[in-house]
């Protein structure tokens, strides 16, 4: 038996939509490990400082990379613009085992990080710093080391949710 309220669900639904209005860049973050690439799409990510410069990055507890990302770990984050949907929509498929998310994407195997999408705006190379539990999250704190960008005039694809409760 549910004891929430109708002002309470009202209040929480105007919250969410709120919450939903946070603007989020539309990244993929890739990875090597256990012999072959790993990655996941994600729009929870921000600089975090300028010396050294760092990211957060907010991962849900049941992801599988999380695996990969313990301190001292690198990973590329692949930057995304509009006309990268085919990336966007291979990363947005809900996870399956034996998926393989880069079948058919251009990629650069030679980035010591984690794969980089060659059509990407940018990509940086990261190193895990830390990682500290927030809610039904963990958040990876990791050193930018390098990067460059790929698509100079292509402008970054933003995210907005209907619902800051849900992806």
């Amino acid at each position: 038996m549910s004891t929430t309220t109708s002002s309470e669900e009202s209040t929480k639904e105007k919250l969410g939509k709120a919450i939903g209005r946070i603007a989020s860049g539309v990244y993929i973050v890739t990875t090597y490990g256990d012999g072959g690439k790993d990655g996941m799409l994600t729009t929870w990510l921000v600089q975090s400082a300028f010396d050294p410069p760092m990211l957060s990055l907010a991962v849900k507890k049941e992801r599988p990379i999380l695996a990969h990302l313990q301190k001292g770990a690198a990973f590329s984050v692949n930057v995304l613009s509009k006309k990268n949907m085919d990336v966007f929509k291979n990363f947005a498929k809900p996870f399956t085992e034996g998926l393989d998310r880069f079948e058919g994407l251009s990629i650069d195997s030679g980035i010591k990080s984690g794969p980089v999408f060659k059509d990407c705006v940018a990509f940086m190379s990261c190193q895990v710093h830390d990682k500290v539990e927030a809610g039904d999250h963990y958040v990876v704190v990791a050193e930018i080391t390098s990067g460059g960008l790929l698509a100079s005039e292509e402008e970054p694809m933003v995210h907005f949710r209907k619902n800051g409760f849900q992806y």
